[in-house]
């Protein structure tokens, strides 16, 4: 066991990247970047890390936020879940802890969007506690490594215990981002690159040659559906709509139909009266955790402000729509808007 550790943490050390929250891992740093990188890759994360960190360099800055400017700062990194878990579990450590980062396990898993992965992340890498990971990556290399082809909740039992004793007392965060970093730059999902493998040696599935048989195809069923969007422009405004719930929650967009014949009936069940439609802009694909929805933009001059301009709906000029949180998707069409149009005209 102890040559395997000391095997795979000699190859980190040599291999792991230079990442900008390994600079300098304190529990605030380990904190974002974990939860950045949940259902997002490592590159994509980078530049918003960064930006983020400027912004937000500890835990007071972001308290003292609004949490429409942090899903702002969270725009295109989608799920955004996340950010409002972070603003809110901010606010809670000021609240309950006065500003300092708590420092047990049971404390972090108290936090809203702190699940175990996230805790026993930070309480390894930023307080050099033993706590192993179990995260897409590392559950691949592990039941690679054990052999494990058929899983279940007993297996993953296992898998937690070889870890536990695989993990080293000293910097235990070195190993499981050790092993976080195998299973992204070697024990890959389709096609490991087992000649590369620090640990081919220890690894059963290696030797037994069922690696491409673990973890196996996840049947994923992907729900397709369409949307058409209306870009009510009304004397240089936009008309914009808050979600008030779903995955989207607390995000501003443009109002939704199933069907295009809705829009000109929704804009004089409104009240508006002269309209005309003048373009149609790309369409655009949106995929979320498990549908595809094909977005269909339409470009609508009004000459009335119609449907108030309050609560979930209002009408903003382009100018301050900067200032508004939108899934990214929804930012590339109105960046296309203003390409195509001159809204001080419209």
């Amino acid at each position: 066991m102890a040559l395997l550790t000391n095997q795979l943490i000699r190859w980190f050390r040599k291999n792991k990247r230079d990442l900008p929250w390994r600079e300098n891992p304190t529990p605030y740093c380990v904190w974002i970047s974990e939860i950045m990188l949940q259902q997002t890759v490592v590159n994509a994360v980078i530049p918003y890390f960064r930006k983020w960190m400027e912004k937000y360099p500890d835990i007071a800055h972001l308290a003292k936020a609004k949490e429409a400017e942090v899903l702002r700062m969270w725009e295109g990194l989608g799920y955004y879940a996340r950010a409002r878990n972070i603003f809110k579990a901010a606010i809670e450590i000021e609240k309950k802890f006065g500003g300092r980062m708590p420092e047990t396990w049971e404390e972090w898993r108290g936090l809203p969007g702190i699940g175990d992965y996230t805790a026993s992340a930070i309480m390894s890498i930023a307080f050099g506690k033993p706590y192993p990971v179990l995260d897409a990556n590392v559950r691949r290399v592990g039941r690679r490594i054990l052999g494990m082809a058929a899983w279940d909740k007993k297996r993953e039992k296992e898998l937690l215990e070889f870890l536990r004793e695989a993990m080293p007392r000293k910097n235990p965060g070195a190993f499981n981002e050790a092993l976080m970093e195998l299973g992204q730059k070697v024990c890959l999902p389709d096609k490991p690159l087992c000649e590369k493998c620090p640990v081919k040696r220890f690894c059963i599935g290696f030797e037994k040659n069922i690696q491409n048989l673990i973890p196996g195809k996840a049947d994923r069923k992907i729900t397709k559906k369409k949307t058409y969007l209306a870009l009510f422009v009304s004397r240089g405004k936009l008309l914009i709509v808050k979600r008030e719930k779903g995955i989207l929650k607390d995000l501003w967009g443009f109002p939704e139909f199933q069907e295009e014949g809705e829009i000109a009936s929704f804009i004089k069940k409104e009240g508006g009266r002269r309209f005309k439609e003048t373009g149609k802009l790309k369409a655009r694909i949106h995929y979320y955790t498990r549908f595809r929805d094909e977005l269909i933009p339409f470009v609508y001059e009004v000459e009335k402000q119609f449907g108030g301009n309050a609560g979930s709906r209002r009408w903003v000029s382009f100018n301050e729509l900067e200032k508004y949180p939108l899934p990214s998707v929804y930012r590339k069409i109105l960046e296309e808007l203003l390409l195509k149009t001159c809204p001080a005209k419209i």
